[in-house]
């Protein structure tokens, strides 16, 4: 069974709904997307899936979501990080309550991500909790590795205030998990055509 990210949206004003909606379509289309293009539902669709898929929610959920989406996912956790973050920083935006359901997540904890105004409900940033680990993605057969800006390569090295990227023995660093998975596949490409 494929693995699905379901994402809800509480306690923000009708009146920013289009907004909102004008922001997931300006994230779907940023990006080549591994797994279905990220996308929202509320009062505000005018679609016959999403009116339908809304209506079905807010009659079955608690908690009265003012929006909702999810995603299939295709095995890539880049997708999926990035669609967390970029849920983050929209309840930190409209300073907003955003639940994320993945049953289906690897790391048990992960399951159920909770964001309350950009944080967690302990207090925490989304960046303390993936400081753990870097984030591996696979591309032509080559891997890239992807470290959030609290992880310490080594106990004693201070932690980076941009996110890291290594391939190819190269190492740099880009403000945003975004820019670097962009700048690292411009590395990988360049690196193809030297060796086609």
């Amino acid at each position: 069974m494929q693995r699905v990210l379901h994402y809800r949206v509480f306690g923000l004003q009708d009146h920013r709904l289009e907004r909102v909606h004008e922001q997931f379509e300006a994230l779907a289309s940023a990006r080549t997307w591994r797994c279905d293009r990220p996308w929202i539902a509320s009062s505000f669709s005018s679609t016959l899936f999403d009116m339908e898929y809304f209506r079905h929610l807010k009659a079955e959920e608690d908690g009265n979501p003012i929006a909702a989406g999810f995603v299939k996912m295709a095995g890539d956790e880049t997708d999926a990080l990035i669609i967390t973050i970029f849920l983050r920083d929209l309840s930190a935006e409209y300073g907003m309550r955003v639940l994320l359901i993945d049953e289906d997540h690897p790391i048990a904890k992960l399951r159920r991500l909770e964001f309350v105004k950009g944080r967690l409900p302990t207090g925490d940033s989304l960046e303390d909790v993936l400081a753990k680990r870097p984030v591996i993605k696979k591309v032509a057969g080559e891997r890239i590795m992807f470290y959030p800006p609290a992880f310490r390569l080594h106990s004693q090295s201070p932690p980076s205030p941009e996110w890291a990227y290594a391939l190819y023995g190269i190492r740099a660093y880009a403000p945003t998990l975004m820019e670097a998975e962009q700048e690292a596949l411009k590395i990988l490409r360049g690196f193809g055509h030297l060796a086609g």
